[in-house]
């Protein structure tokens, strides 16, 4: 049973309450009817402008921003060269070489 036969059987409950409790006073049944057709075509005119006003304006959406992750510009990275040494082919100092000659050991013959 859905939500919209759920509010009729309603309506229609309270209705027949109203026409048996209005009959119960002494209230002419030509009136009562009258007092129900009013109320049905009023009901029945709200629920077509109801409608009306559902269908001219539809629930506008806003646009959603999507989530994009913004990258920050990259910097370009360039290739710095550092300033290329020049290879100067240094010349140690040359060193003489002297041949240094071992103390020679003297052999003493000793008297004996």
């Amino acid at each position: 049973m859905t939500t919209e036969e759920r509010k009729r059987k309603k309506a229609v409950r309270k209705i027949e309450i109203a026409v048996r409790k209005a009959v119960d006073k002494g209230v002419s049944k030509k009136v009562v009817e009258d007092a129900v057709e009013q109320a049905i075509v009023k009901a029945t005119e709200e629920v077509a402008a109801k409608k009306a006003a559902v269908k001219k304006a539809p629930a506008k959406r806003t646009p959603v921003k999507k989530a994009v992750a913004k990258r920050a510009p990259a910097k370009k990275v360039v290739a710095k060269e550092a300033p290329a040494k020049k290879a100067v082919a240094k010349r140690a100092p040359a060193k003489e070489a002297v041949a240094q000659e071992a103390p020679v050991e003297e052999a003493v013959a000793k008297p004996i």
